[in-house]
This record gives structure tokens, sequence and C-alpha cells, in this order.
């Protein structure tokens, strides 16, 4: 996991799901989420998905059977 966000990275993470941000946006964004990115290195803390998000609802509904 990486140390620190920058406003670059969430302008190209933002590119890429065809999001427009501007500079000012994406510099608010990596403000917010540092804090929280440290906790988690510091702590170690991992959260890997055992399914992607698309998948879950394929997933769900099998489980109440529709």
């Amino acid at each position: 996991m990486p140390d620190e966000v920058t406003p670059e990275r969430v302008l190209a993470i933002a590119a890429s799901a065809r999001f427009p941000f501007d500079a000012t946006v994406a510099t608010r964004v990596a403000r917010a989420v540092n804090p929280t990115l440290a906790r988690f290195a510091k702590e170690r803390i991992d959260l890997a998905l055992e399914v992607e998000p698309a998948t879950f609802t394929v997933v769900a509904r099998k489980e109440i059977g529709r």
C-alpha cells in the first residue's frame, strides 16, 4: 500500500473512471484520504476484497435464490 495519495494519483484514478475532476477537487480528496491511509499503513491493516464489486450482486442473488 502506498504511503501517500497524491492529487496526481487521484486525477489518474478519476480519469480512468471517466469522472471529471479538476486539480482543486483532487487536492481535497487526497488531503481527506491521507490520514486514514496513514493509520492503515501504521497498523498494517489490509483490506483484501474476496470478490470484485461487479460479482457481488451475482453472488448475493444466488444466496437468496433469485
